[in-house]
């Protein structure tokens, strides 16, 4: 699964605010998301996660004006894919906009 999103911050804010994405995802959906970590090298965020029990991990490239998310979903998260790509746009859409 790879979501790209058009920014327009400077790479160091885009960092700052692309830490934010799954983290509000995760407040928003705590019943369903767990386990969140990540850990940020130079542009690039490496993320893992439960939802609904299953693992998912990836990294998320931020670039002078995209963000780029990439994940490999478990065959069992696969039937939900278009509504977790779905959300997770939509929260990097919101999360890169409302960051200033």
């Amino acid at each position: 699964m790879t979501i790209e999103i058009n920014h327009n911050l400077d790479k160091e804010k885009g960092i700052i605010c692309a830490e934010k994405i799954f983290s509000e995802l995760a407040e928003q959906y705590k019943d369903e998301f767990s386990d969140l970590k990540q850990e940020t090298k130079g542009n690039e965020i490496y993320f893992s996660f439960k939802i609904r029990g299953m693992k998912i991990n990836g990294e998320i490239i931020v670039n002078e004006n995209k963000v780029v998310i990439n994940s490999k979903l478990p065959f069992a998260a696969r039937i939900f894919q278009g509504m977790i790509e779905s959300k997770i746009k939509e929260n990097a859409d919101k999360m890169l906009s409302e960051c200033k």
